[in-house]
């Protein structure tokens, strides 16, 4: 990352995708609506979200990102982009990230190569806005994330609506910690 500033994450909120397809099967770069669990979920984390210093939202363009993204962010005062470059990957990279395992070092060919160069694009162009900053986005950008960043110690494969706050340590280490 070009820029090491602290921020916030947040995947989506469940879709009917997430609970009938398994995150293996299915279209992940499809572009499909939250579900009523979804939507409560995004309900839920708000007050949280509202509590945090954020002054600049960046979400992908995909709707269950921006959806997530409305709900979690009614009650705050900020700037939001739409960064494209923060979309989900195919089904074919999220098994490609999958067979790799947590803590890859990223040996990673092709379209998985090209996803994560795409994300890397997106989170600096995110993390030049002002912060503290909020990224609503989606598991396969949370993975690319952590493997990008170096993040040991913490899941890289996260719930709908889970919150992880990415930060540089005293050893100017990145670390992620799920709130």
């Amino acid at each position: 990352m070009t820029v090491k500033q602290e921020f916030y994450f947040v995947r989506h909120g469940q879709t009917d995708h997430n609970i009938s397809e398994g995150n293996l099967k299915g279209d992940h770069a499809a572009d499909i609506a939250l579900n009523e669990t979804g939507k409560n979920q995004a309900k839920n984390i708000e007050p949280t979200i509202a509590s945090l210093p954020i002054r600049t939202v960046c979400s992908s363009p995909m709707r269950r990102a921006q959806e997530t993204k409305e709900i979690i962010t009614a009650k705050l005062q900020a700037t939001h982009y739409e960064v494209e470059h923060l979309g989900e990957c195919s089904s074919l990279v999220w098994k490609e990230m999958s067979k790799a395992g947590m803590y890859a070092s990223f040996p990673l060919e092709g379209p998985a190569r090209l996803f994560l160069e795409r994300v890397q694009e997106g989170i600096n162009r995110a993390l030049s806005l002002p912060g503290p900053l909020l990224v609503v986005a989606h598991g396969g950008v949370h993975w690319v994330l952590c493997a990008l960043l170096g993040i040991k110690n913490h899941k890289w494969a996260i719930g709908n609506c889970d919150i992880v706050h990415f930060s540089v340590g005293n050893n100017e280490k990145w670390v992620a910690r799920k709130l």
